[in-house]
């Protein structure tokens, strides 16, 4: 009978298990941290990356520590299976990304408009001194992006600025970006209105910096946006992302206020057409309602015709 109680311990699983509870743990401190509190985005980098190569050795050392469990005998199975289960999980949400590494431009800075791309201006004094620039990178980055996403474009409104500017507005709100700086069009001496915001990634709350360009006439607008990392190189597509979503908010924004389709073309009726439209609704509504009993009775010329038909 094998005494259990005098077995060797595998030392690599016992490491196995303390680095893979210490770099998860550390891994969770620095996202809440980082998060909930002004802790600086650079430090939180090295953090994650210090805890990502902390998991990955974690994960080689239980490994390696099976073998000398299955050859001699050593225990420890459960913390060596502990210190390779607990780094993929941790480990296994970023490696989704890497295809993204294959298949998207190296770039952080995406825009609707390369030649005039709009300008971070509050924003610019916000940014920390490790930060990229705000300034655009130019034709190169453009030309990746074209490659890379060539559904980013401008979007035009057949409404005037100060309508189109109120559904970019109430598009941000529905976002749930803050909100750094508003300022509205003045047509008048054609002057466009830019709004800039900041969001977040969603796990490791890394921050972007977004700013929307409204520019037009009193018949036409035309909506720019920006969208640009503060921090790393590549952004895996995430700049796009929020700019095709906030695309698709400005839609449903537009698709509130009764689209019709004239000549081809999406136009926007105003408020006063949509009042009218409503009222239309009602007395449709009305006239569809159903009648009362007393609307059911009988007219006088209906009850006069009964007693001719009986005599029949």
């Amino acid at each position: 009978m094998i005494d259990h109680g005098q077995k060797i311990h595998s030392r690599l699983a016992r490491w196995s298990g303390r680095l893979a509870l210490f770099f998860a743990s550390l891994t969770l401190a620095g996202v809440l941290l980082h998060r909930l509190t002004s802790f600086p985005t650079p430090v939180a980098i090295n953090v994650f990356a210090l805890s990502a190569v902390g998991l990955a050795f974690a994960a080689l050392l239980g490994l390696l520590s099976l073998i000398g469990i299955w050859r001699k005998g050593y225990a420890g199975a459960s913390t060596a299976f502990l210190g390779i289960v607990l780094p993929l999980l941790f480990l296994g949400w970023p490696l989704t990304f890497v295809p993204a590494l294959f298949k998207l431009p190296p770039i952080n800075d995406i825009t609707t408009d390369w030649t005039s791309a709009p300008r971070f201006e509050a924003l610019a004094n916000l940014r920390a001194a490790g930060a990229k620039p705000t300034a655009y990178p130019g034709e190169p980055v453009a030309t990746m992006q074209q490659a890379g996403y060539p559904d980013l474009r401008s979007i035009a409104l057949d409404r005037s600025t100060e309508e189109t500017f109120e559904l970019v507005e109430e598009a941000v709100r529905k976002l749930k970006w803050r909100v750094a700086a508003s300022e509205a069009p003045t047509p008048k001496v054609g002057r466009p209105g830019t709004i800039e915001a900041t969001d977040q990634t969603l796990l490791l709350g890394f921050p972007d910096d977004i700013v929307i360009r409204v520019s037009g006439t009193n018949q036409r607008s035309r909506i720019d946006v920006r969208s640009a990392s503060r921090y790393g190189e590549f952004d895996f597509g995430q700049n796009a992302a929020r700019i095709r979503r906030f695309y698709g908010e400005v839609q449903a924004q537009v698709d509130a206020t009764l689209p019709t389709t004239v000549a081809g073309r999406r136009r926007l009726r105003t408020t006063r057409g949509a009042a009218m439209m409503k009222k239309l609704k009602e007395r449709e509504s009305s006239k569809a309602a159903p009648r009362t009993p007393r609307d059911r009775a009988p007219s006088s010329a209906q009850r006069e015709r009964v007693p001719k038909e009986t005599q029949r």
